[in-house]
Parts: structure tokens; C-alpha cells; sequence
């Protein structure tokens, strides 16, 4: 029979080998950090906190940034903005801040965020980041043992007294008002010209392609250019799915596209593959790094193909 401590080696060589492998692992996305801290953790009711979200990357690394509006957990979000890279030993550094406000008290944390972001090296694999959340300490700004704030002169008292004559007299002039405004509308709906806006007798896809066919001539010598055309590819088909689908396409975030594709007489191809243009697209904006030509070209490309997809033929024709 083999001794009894023969298992034991076993296992402890096992488990040496998954250790090497783990820290192998981890190794591979050490490259990319993200830091969050604010300005303070003690503050007032309406002062603004910043929150400093820290990104740390090599050159060709593409984040998306999750899309904040007016709210953050129960903070008011005043403004934010990103700002440009800073390179240091091989490394590139930015800051996104935002800027919060609040206006309840007690111990109020700021929620995490997460964020993706794509290697240069695989831009297949996306690895998912969250920030730690933040705990703000608000206070009210009265002195300790106050209460209520009070007035440095007592409010003299209002008569809450209406003349009936004058209660008649507002309502009489709003029926006047109200009539006119009716007969008004009523009159103007009998008497409007017959104007025709040109625009809308095209069809929506012939109108888009027009627009890519002229975004190819456009010149594209410098960064700024190649950068500025992107952003003119996600306006031409946003406000294609405007006009095709009847969705506010250029109020919405690339999420609330998707989502309103949920509701609509839309292929999954075609949803897919908007939802596919539109996410570059977005990763172009918010990385602040422009694409190559050739990058550029494709997107155009892209557009066509998503236009073909779902473009429908003309159904209004000019009267000459």
C-alpha cells in the first residue's frame, strides 16, 4: 500500500497549479484600472460634491460609459464632463467627474457605477469595471438645537377678503379670452394656406443615402474631421429612424433605441444591427479617439446596410 501523505502532495500540487493559473489570469487585465474618490465626504445641504472616477489604460483601450441624466441614486446631477487623456510611462490617465448635489440629510451614498471597456489587443472581449461606492455625510445647515428658521420681522397679516366685483370681473374676462381664442383657432383652421414642405414628400431612406453619399466627400485629412463624421453618421440615422419609425431617435441614448426597437415593426437583423453601428459609434464619442479611414469607411458602410435593411418605398409622389 502507497503511505497516506501521497493525497495530501496531490492535492497541495493541485492547488499550487490553480494559484499560478488565477494570478495568471488577473495579470491580464491589471493593465486597466479604475479609481473612484470624491472631494469630500462632510458637506451642507446643496453643496456640490464631486465624484472623480479615475481611468487608467493602455493606447487602443475603448470605454463605455454608462449614460447619466438628472439622477444618481438620490443625488441631482449639476454637470459632468471628461476630460482628455494625459499620457504617462506608456500609459494613458483620464478623469470623468460629476458633479452632485442633495438636498436631504443623514448618510447618503452615491451608487456604483459600472463601466466597459475594450482591449487594443482583443477587441472581442469586454471587461465590466464598477466603481466603489461613496458614503456623503449631509447636515442641515441650522445651528445645533435649532429647528425652524425664523423671520428677522414678524409677517404683517393679508386680508383674505375678495371683492365680488372683482371675482366678476376676472371671470368675465376670462370667457372673453376664451372665446376669442376659440374663435381664433376655429377661424385659422378655415383660412390656413395650402403649404407643402418638400422635405417630407421624399422617402426617409432616399433622404438618409443622400446624406451618406455627400458625408463621403467630405475631407478627412485630420483626426478632428474623421471624429466629426462619426458623429454626422449617428445623426443621419437617428433621424432616419425618426422619420421611418416615429421615434424621437435624437432625444433617445443608444439603450433607449434598442428598447423602443421592442415596440416597432422592426426585423431582429436590422435591430441588431443598428444596435451594433450605434454602440461604436458611441464608443468613438465617449473615448475620444477617432477611427482610421478605412474604420470610417466601414461605418459608412455599415449605415447603408442598415438603411437597406429596413427602408421602405416611396409612398407620397409630388403633384405637378
Amino acid at each position: 500500500m502507497l503511505p497516506d501523505y501521497f493525497p495530501q502532495r496531490r492535492l497541495f500540487r493541485l492547488t499550487i497549479i490553480l494559484l499560478v493559473l488565477a494570478l495568471i489570469c488577473s495579470a491580464e487585465d491589471e493593465s486597466i484600472t479604475v479609481t473612484t474618490a470624491v472631494d469630500t465626504t462632510i458637506a451642507t445641504i446643496g453643496d456640490r460634491i464631486t465624484l472623480h472616477i479615475g481611468l487608467h489604460y493602455p493606447a487602443g483601450t475603448r470605454f463605455s460609459l454608462p449614460t447619466i441624466d438628472r439622477q444618481l441614486g438620490k443625488f441631482e446631477v449639476v454637470d459632468q464632463r471628461l476630460r482628455e487623456p494625459v499620457k504617462k510611462h506608456q500609459m494613458y490617465s483620464q478623469d470623468w467627474q460629476i458633479v452632485l448635489t442633495i438636498f436631504d440629510t443623514g448618510r447618503v451614498e452615491i451608487p456604483a457605477l459600472t463601466l466597459q471597456a475594450r482591449k487594443a489587443t482583443d477587441t472581442t472581449a469586454i471587461l465590466t469595471f464598477q466603481t466603489i461606492p461613496q458614503t456623503i455625510n449631509v447636515y442641515s445647515v441650522l445651528a445645533p438645537g435649532n429647528t425652524e428658521i425664523k423671520d428677522i420681522k414678524p409677517p404683517f397679516p393679508l386680508s383674505r377678503r375678495i371683492p365680488w366685483g372683482a371675482v366678476l370681473f376676472i371671470l368675465l374676462t376670462a370667457g372673453i379670452c376664451g372665446g376669442g381664442y376659440w374663435y381664433y383657432k376655429r377661424w385659422r383652421q378655415r383660412n390656413l394656406p395650402p403649404l407643402i414642405d418638400e422635405t417630407y414628400l421624399e422617402a426617409p431612406h432616399t433622404v438618409a443615402l443622400q446624406k451618406l453619399d455627400a458625408l463621403k466627400t467630405l475631407d478627412r485629412s485630420t483626426s478632428e474631421a474623421i471624429r466629426q463624421q462619426c458623429f454626422k453618421i449617428s445623426e443621419i440615422l437617428r433621424e432616419y429612424l425618426e422619420r421611418r419609425y416615429f421615434i424621437r431617435a435624437l432625444e433617445l441614448s443608444t439603450a433607449e433605441i434598442l428598447a423602443a426597437f421592442q415596440i416597432v415593426d422592426i426585423i431582429p437583423a436590422a435591430a441588431q444591427a443598428f444596435g451594433q453601428e450605434f454602440m461604436e459609434l458611441d464608443l468613438i464619442k465617449f473615448a475620444n479617439q477617432p477611427p482610421a479611414v478605412s474604420r470610417l469607411s466601414e461605418l459608412i458602410e455599415r449605415a447603408y446596410f442598415c438603411i437597406d435593411l429596413t427602408k421602405r418605398e416611396q409612398f407620397l409622389r409630388r403633384i405637378v
